[in-house]
């Protein structure tokens, strides 16, 4: 299936939720991005709609040992807070999915299973893209200089577990970020484009299209 077939699935998909209200969906971007430690290549999205944004992406990828075949969607609320999560991860013939909600509440649920330990977090991080580095610092606002701490939903690849991660963003340029985990274990330089997705993550990912 080539890229173009990608987009209007998605279009499709996300159109439906926006029928009922006569609002248009628009596709902000449309990019690849490359990752340099293992072999991986993900076409991914933004969209954006009458009440938030959504984050797409269609990851291939050599994970341990496996290859992997990884689709997902990320809703948010216009001001970048995440409320829907869809994966779904295949390699040969095995497939498995999860899909999580955050209520207006502020609590995480999977099905009728409330996740606690995640209340009142409010972004997701999916481990296997670069693409939901975006939610928090479209939702911070940051100015140069300025730094936030959060904790994220971390979703861990290929096993679908979930984590929180403390998290730490500073803005260091016009177009430049330095993200912090695991109370500054990890840390990598991200560049960013006008609609805050990444072009750049330290040596890992890059930006090709």
């Amino acid at each position: 299936m080539n890229n173009n077939m990608h987009a209007e699935q998605d279009l499709q998909s996300i159109g439906q939720k926006s029928a009922s209200s006569g609002q248009s969906v628009q596709l902000l971007q449309s990019l690849l991005w490359k990752r340099h430690d293992l072999p991986s290549l993900e076409h991914g999205r933004l969209y954006r709609h009458h009440d938030g944004f959504t984050l797409t992406g269609t990851v291939v990828a050599s994970l341990e040992g496996r290859t992997l075949h990884c689709s997902y969607e990320v809703e948010t609320t216009s001001s970048w807070e995440t409320r829907k999560v869809r994966i779904t991860l295949s390699s040969g013939t095995e497939e498995q999915s999860l899909h999580l909600e955050r209520d207006d509440e502020g609590r995480w649920w999977n099905g009728d299973t409330e996740l606690t330990a995640f209340a009142g977090t409010t972004d997701i991080d999916l481990g296997i893209t670069p693409s939901t580095n975006t939610l928090p610092i479209r939702r911070l606002q940051l100015e140069p200089g300025e730094s936030a701490t959060m904790t994220a939903v971390w979703i861990q690849f290929p096993s679908l577990t979930v984590a929180p991660l403390p998290q730490r963003y500073t803005r260091t340029g016009e177009f430049a970020y330095r993200y912090e985990s695991s109370h500054g274990a990890y840390q990598a330089d991200l560049g960013v484009d006008e609609h805050s997705l990444v072009t750049t993550y330290a040596d890992v990912w890059s930006r090709t299209r």
